[in-house]
């Protein structure tokens, strides 16, 4: 049971519910919960679990690579335990309304397809995960269906997640090798650390364009968005001098800040 519970990846499930509840409250402006609130939050974890355990499944060749050792044989039973995840959420999602239900749909579909067929094609892979990441949000705000605000707020996410997902990718560049194509082996250095910084900076554009369009105020925000660019640029600065793992720690924690920020654009 613990090598199922803990391929769900539940850091990555909790975040995924974090987002759909940030979404929910932007386009609610509240932090109130709710019954619907609750299922969205359980739904976007199943998924968010149900898409780690089957890239688990398909990636086992290269986990073996990267000594990972949840990893020992290429077991059909995650494909089973996959489908059920991935089922239970889409079925919940239904419950909700259809917006939430297309959603769900459309997620489970672009993390299957990441798994099963652009795992060669991970420059490309990067994005359908950072959409993945960004859709976190509009599933949240299905809930209330007023989606101005979130929309660009989900465009930054997708951006620093885009530069996350390049970075882990320069991390595990060895264990790739001959297994995947990823941006750091197609690229020089210099050119992805470029791409990095432009994400970053791009992701932050969007977020000071909600707080200049009015969707989102007061002084938390600025000072969340602040404090997430910080960390976005220590990632670069890690980045750069190819410390890879604290660099993608920093990437994240700035991108949880960052949600706190969105949130704190509310109050």
């Amino acid at each position: 049971m613990n090598k199922y519970l803990s391929i769900l990846r539940p850091l990555n499930g909790l975040i995924s519910m974090f987002g759909v509840f940030t979404g929910f409250a932007i386009a609610q402006q509240t932090l109130l919960l709710s019954a619907e609130l609750g299922m969205a939050m359980i739904a976007a974890f199943l998924i968010t679990g149900a898409g780690n355990v089957i890239n688990d499944y398909y990636d086992i060749e290269i986990d073996k690579k990267l000594n990972n050792a949840l990893q020992n044989t290429k077991d059909k039973n995650l494909l089973f335990y996959s489908g059920i995840l991935f089922a239970t959420g889409i079925i919940i999602s239904g419950l909700i309304n259809v917006h939430a239900l297309i959603i769900a749909i459309v997620v489970s579909v672009l993390l299957i397809v990441y798994s099963a067929i652009m795992q060669k094609y991970k420059f490309l892979g990067n994005w359908v995960v950072a959409l993945g990441t960004a859709l976190t949000l509009i599933y949240g705000a299905t809930l209330v269906q007023v989606y101005d605000a979130v929309i660009i707020l989900a465009g930054s996410a997708m951006l620093a997640n885009a530069a996350r997902e390049i970075i882990k990718d320069a991390e595990d560049m060895k264990g790739d090798f001959g297994s995947k194509t990823t941006l750091p082996m197609l690229l020089e250095f210099g050119t992805v650390k470029i791409i990095i910084i432009l994400l970053y900076f791009l992701a932050i554009i969007l977020g000071v364009m909600a707080w200049v369009f009015g969707y989102m105020n007061g002084p938390y925000y600025i000072l969340l968005l602040l404090a997430a660019a910080f960390m976005f640029f220590n990632s670069w600065k890690l980045f750069s001098e190819k410390k890879f793992k604290p660099a993608q720690w920093y990437s994240k924690f700035g991108m949880i800040t960052a949600l706190l920020a969105f949130l704190g654009g509310i109050l």
